[in-house]
């Protein structure tokens, strides 16, 4: 897109639950520049040779398999209870920190994951020590009491290692937690619903994790000395991941607007209209993307991409503190 495209097609949306929102991509970091630059983040490039004739039977099977929804509930795991009743707590105004304390009590790995959490530089920048639950509610306070449990009982759905990349699942999750805490700062700087896209944020690449996992357990089946490498990985990546993520948002029966904004990223280009949550999401997802890959080496383009989106110049300095975690 040229500059001049640019400018005039800039529009400043508003913030009405039925407004749309228009895709304008920034103009020296594209949507692909972007998606490009992560799935060589996550698998980097190698000297392998070009994709045998089992690795390619192994693609193609996945693709056709995830289609169903019967693989799919075999391959990726239930969404936590605990996920839907914080999601309803939002319209319960009897919700109280005590209803959480219990639920996180009953869980000795829960209670080491929100504390964790909650020791973070992000959700605890002071650096108290926070020792118990009961001190935990009281310094994140309710909202960020939600934020915490919902990061802690996804991250072990995420974040699955394989035999062929051991830090590929660390890597989706550090995204995933990036691109939640982007969505929910942008959410608050447009007066949006930050909780839910927080969660939204949470599991928008479930689909991209699910593909990965299904792949490489596919492959260790097949037994080849050829290990997989980034060709094997990427082409279904990009054709699978964006409707496998909502075929499960639709499984998991999470609310319709965090459904449609997750089917928004199917096949997003410039010029497109989303929903308020689908243009957050896109807008987080960039950012949590260039914060991986760009962020450190070209700060001017990293930049850029925060400005010509319009969004808060905080983001990536909270994104920093996260980083400083995992």
């Amino acid at each position: 897109m040229s500059l001049l495209k640019h400018v005039f097609t800039k529009q400043k949306p508003d913030t009405s639950n039925t407004h749309s929102w228009l895709v304008i991509e920034p103009s020296l970091y594209t949507i692909k520049d972007a998606q490009n630059a992560y799935l060589s983040h996550l698998f980097p490039r190698s000297t392998e040779s070009v994709l045998t004739i089992p690795q390619k039977l192994v693609i193609d099977m996945v693709k056709s398999s995830l289609q169903k929804k019967e693989v799919r509930d075999k391959a990726v795991p239930r969404l936590p209870s605990v996920i839907p009743r914080l999601l309803r707590s939002l319209r319960d105004p009897e919700s109280s920190a005590r209803h959480y304390v219990e639920i996180i009590d009953k869980d000795p790995v829960m209670s080491a994951a929100v504390l964790k959490l909650a020791n973070s530089v992000y959700f605890n920048p002071i650096g108290a020590r926070i020792n118990d639950i009961e001190r935990a509610v009281v310094k994140l306070g309710i909202d960020g009491l939600r934020s915490v449990l919902s990061a802690a009982v996804m991250q072990p759905i995420v974040q699955r290692e394989s035999a062929y990349f051991s830090h590929t699942g660390q890597k989706m999750w550090h995204h995933s937690l990036s691109c939640a805490v982007a969505c929910e700062l942008i959410a608050e700087h447009r007066e949006q619903e930050k909780f839910k896209v927080y969660v939204m944020g949470l599991v928008h690449d479930i689909g991209k994790i699910t593909v990965f996992s299904e792949l490489c357990k596919q492959f260790k089946l097949n037994g080849e000395d050829v290990k997989p490498g980034y060709n094997a990985f990427t082409p279904a990546l990009n054709m699978l991941a964006p409707a496998v993520s909502y075929w499960v948002a639709k499984d998991w029966e999470l609310p319709k607007d965090i459904c449609k904004a997750i089917a928004e990223q199917v096949n997003l280009d410039v010029g497109n209209k989303l929903s308020p949550f689908g243009h957050i999401l896109y807008q987080a997802n960039m950012i949590a993307e260039c914060h991986a890959t760009v962020r450190g080496k070209n700060d001017n383009i990293a930049e850029m991409v925060l400005k010509e989106l319009e969004l808060p110049s905080d983001i990536y300095d909270k994104l920093d503190q996260l980083s400083r975690e995992y």
